[in-house]
């Protein structure tokens, strides 16, 4: 996560440099169910990828986020690598969360919360431990059963304590970070049960039709950070609802490129409540796929495919 953490930062520096190409990504949406196409060329290479989520696998028995990504070679557009898309749409899912707490998050935070127990909220877990002393996690989701799991998965793997909570109230009451990684399409976290100088990362909502974040708690954050104000706009739920009410105003919101290059304009002080809204950008696929496929290479991992 660290590693993965690492990429994402060099990522949003070079998308607010003007160092990558990423088109808009194509979203097949029927239903619940959504395949999304992106790409992304820069100095470290091109990828291509598509993946998956369709919320129903879960009482299947399945995994609700799947998919491909494909790495190119920058000079001479050979394949250099593919990876599994689900397990990297959750690690740079929870190290994007885990770079933007690291920005904006207070200092001394010691309480975390996260809202959902799939595999984008168990890295959402990791990422903010990374960056942060946490002495606690608090998990909640309405499955009991696959709660139960998760925190002993989660607390198996984090020296910290991780509790399962009884309500999304009693996870995020009194805590320092809270995480949203769930597919609701209506708001689990209310904006006036967060403590005064909270952190949020909203990563589960994709769609204009999705909703993890109430507009109580879009009122009461300042900063507001997002991936790309364009992204934001056509695919972030929350925050154009939130525009339309005259909530928050897109010229306010900062994008996380702007924030790594200048972190002066995050916090401004221990009172304030801090939002990063994402909903995921081909930079961050671009450069943890590259990472990961390259540290494969030095470590003599993974396999050698005849395509």
């Amino acid at each position: 996560m660290r590693d993965a953490i690492q990429a994402c930062r060099a990522a949003f520096q070079a998308l607010a440099s003007g160092e990558v190409i990423a088109p808009p990504r194509v979203q097949l949406v029927e239903d619940d169910r959504t395949t999304l196409l992106m790409g992304a060329s820069g100095a470290v290479g091109r990828i291509a990828k598509v993946v998956s989520v369709y919320p129903a696998n879960a009482a299947r028995g399945l995994a609700t986020t799947t998919g491909l990504v494909t790495v190119l070679d920058p000079e001479t557009g050979h394949t250099v690598g593919v990876c599994d898309g689900e397990v990297l749409t959750a690690i740079r899912t929870g190290a994007v969360a885990g770079l933007a707490t690291d920005l904006l998050a207070a200092p001394g935070a010691r309480v975390g919360a996260v809202l959902g127990a799939g595999g984008q909220a168990y890295t959402q877990a990791l990422g903010i431990a990374c960056v942060r002393q946490l002495e606690q996690i608090r998990v909640f989701a309405r499955d009991r059963a696959r709660l139960e799991a998760f925190v002993r998965r989660l607390g198996a793997r984090l020296d910290v304590e991780v509790v399962a909570a009884s309500s999304s109230a009693e996870a995020v009451t009194g805590a320092d970070v809270i995480s949203a990684a769930t597919s609701s399409a209506t708001p689990v976290l209310d904006g006036d049960l967060i403590k005064s100088g909270a952190h949020i990362n909203g990563v589960g909502s994709f769609r204009l039709d999705m909703r993890e974040l109430d507009e109580r708690t879009i009122a009461r954050a300042a900063p507001v950070v997002v991936d790309l104000r364009e992204s934001a706009l056509h695919e972030a739920g929350e925050l154009v609802a939130a525009r339309d009410a005259g909530v928050t105003r897109p010229s306010d919101w900062i994008e996380l490129g702007e924030l790594v290059r200048d972190p002066s304009r995050g916090r401004a002080s221990e009172d304030e409540v801090t939002l990063f809204k994402s909903v995921g950008h081909a930079v961050q696929d671009l450069y943890a796929a590259r990472a990961a496929i390259d540290e494969a290479g030095r470590r003599g991992l993974g396999q050698l495919l005849e395509l």
